[in-house]
């Protein structure tokens, strides 16, 4: 059975999970190790281009909207009018380096920021925090090295999405390995004498669909966040019981009919079956 065929059958033909259990080891891990890889990067391009968005809105409006700014030797500099404000959905964000604002000015407010000329206060869901820029006297930071380092940072991403593939990949085994040991319980509950690599096997394609929910999910903008967990988990656990339950009997795994006559004797026409007696 080809890796296609494997993915097709994985997802609607239960009465193919007796051969997919029976998959050689190395075959089913190329199987889902190219699933997770294809899933994995789909997913993350979608997630890249959004940020690339983000990246390019906020380079256009740091170009266009916000003024020169500077932090160096622990001060921090604004070229604008003062206090600069910024109010959009409930987030309030304020500049003066004069020190005439204080905290008063977010009096109700939930999520903002105050920068001044020695610190930077954020307020977010009502707890504040205060950055003494004195602690940062040897960074310096620009407007224009911010716009100039904005298009890098792309790039930086996909090297990070690079390496987390493999923490992720192992994270992916893991699962696989606990749907494993759930699927010993269908085994015992259906009569059924698998090993643990046909079990492991089961637990793989058994991924299959909703490894390919959880894809669509995030290209959809993750409308069921709140429960793709359960929705996951619950897929995977019932594909696991139905192509258990669906497998032949352990008599027909092993070539046996209930007579106890091996399979090639079973082919036997009777007639030449009562001869022999």
């Amino acid at each position: 059975m080809n890796l296609i065929e494997q993915f097709s059958n994985s997802l609607w033909n239960f009465r193919s999970y007796k051969s997919l259990s029976q998959t050689k080891g190395g075959k089913s891990f190329l199987y889902i190790l190219l699933l997770f890889l294809i899933v994995y990067f789909i997913g993350n391009i979608y997630v890249s281009t959004q940020i690339n968005d983000v990246i390019g809105h906020l380079g256009t409006a740091l170009k266009e909207d916000i003024p020169d700014f500077r932090l160096a030797d622990g001060k921090f500099s604004f070229s604008g009018p003062m206090p600069y404000r910024f109010e959009e959905d409930g987030f309030l964000m304020i500049v003066d380096t004069t020190g005439q604002t204080s905290l008063n000015e977010f009096e109700g407010v939930m999520n903002g920021i105050l920068i001044t000329e020695e610190e930077l206060t954020t307020i977010e869901t009502g707890r504040t925090q205060i950055l003494s820029f004195s602690d940062f006297r040897s960074l310096e930071i620009s407007k224009d090295q911010i716009i100039d380092f904005l298009p890098s940072i792309n790039g930086i991403i996909w090297v990070i999405l690079v390496i987390w593939f493999f923490f992720a990949f192992a994270g992916k085994l893991f699962g696989i390995l606990v749907l494993a040991l759930l699927s010993m319980i269908a085994t015992a509950m259906f009569h059924q004498k698998l090993t643990f690599l046909n079990q492991w096997n089961v637990a793989i394609y058994a991924s299959t669909l909703p490894m390919l929910i959880k894809l669509g999910n995030t290209l959809l903008g993750n409308p069921l966040s709140g429960i793709m967990f359960f929705l996951y988990w619950g897929l995977a656990i019932t594909y696991v019981f139905l192509g258990i339950y669906h497998m032949p009997g352990i008599n027909d795994l092993t070539g046996n009919d209930p007579t106890g006559n091996t399979e090639e004797e079973s082919e036997i026409p009777s007639d030449q079956a009562n001869s022999r007696q």
